[in-house]
């Protein structure tokens, strides 16, 4: 089961249930993962929000089936609340993420400058 921004639990299952105890509903959204192709399934009150591919983990977002808008889920304000906590989490995150890879990225940019240098000597 995934944590879906507002606190409450959604579960995303592999779409082949041949394989496990799962159930695929009407109301369920399959779709694929744009990363590795992977199958997903999820309730339709997953919609919209964004979660973690079951097979690469990368982040997905879940797409909103056509016809359906986010306000048929009609969400009180307290469960708003909920997400928007949730999404702050989810950015901070990211932003940390961000800052370390860029950090990275100059760390082997000083690397790559100095085994240039390196190579030029050497010639």
């Amino acid at each position: 089961m995934e944590d879906h921004n507002n606190g409450e639990e959604i579960e995303v299952a592999d779409s082949d249930a041949e394989n496990q105890d799962v159930q695929i509903q009407d109301t369920d959204i399959v779709f694929d993962c744009p990363h590795c192709g992977h199958n997903l399934c999820i309730d339709y009150r997953g919609a919209g929000l964004q979660i973690n591919c079951s097979e690469c983990d990368e982040p997905v977002l879940v797409p909103i089936p056509d016809g359906m808008k986010i306000s048929d889920l009609d969400l009180d304000a307290g469960e708003l609340l909920k997400q928007l906590f949730a999404t702050r989490r989810l950015l901070q995150r990211a932003e940390a993420r961000a800052e370390a890879l860029e950090m990275r990225l100059e760390s082997v940019a000083v690397k790559v400058g100095e085994l240039q240098d390196a190579l030029r000597k050497e010639s």
